[in-house]
């Protein structure tokens, strides 16, 4: 994968045994369910709930492991880091705004990858 994929589809494809059906199911409920887990992160750091923020990065981290986006899970890692180890917002409110950007990323991705013939 290049730097410049935010999703490595074959490594998904790996994590399910080469089913590009169950794939497809995936990358859906990932475009479906990942808007409402990142604004429920974003929503916990902005209340420094660190409880919270620490458990939707967690889960966010191995979501996008799972989807291929290594930058996106590798980027939710530090903000579950940062969250653990210093004050809320602060550190982890800068965390924050690069794993946005890889997520927007992959977001767009993961549409345009549905939209394919």
């Amino acid at each position: 994968m290049s730097a410049e994929q935010p999703v490595d589809l074959d490594k998904a494809l790996q994590w399910l045994e080469g089913d590009r059906r169950m794939l497809e199911r995936i990358r859906v409920m990932f475009l479906k369910n990942m808007p409402v887990q990142v604004a429920a992160l974003e929503e916990s750091l902005r209340l420094g709930d660190a409880d919270a923020a620490e458990r939707m990065a967690h889960t966010i981290k191995g979501s996008a492991a799972m989807m291929g986006a290594g930058r996106m899970s590798s980027l939710a890692a530090e903000v579950e880091r940062s969250v653990m180890e210093s004050d809320l917002p602060g550190e982890a409110a800068l965390r924050f705004a690069e794993f946005f950007a890889a997520y927007r990323q992959v977001m767009a991705a993961l549409t345009a990858y549905g939209e394919q013939p």
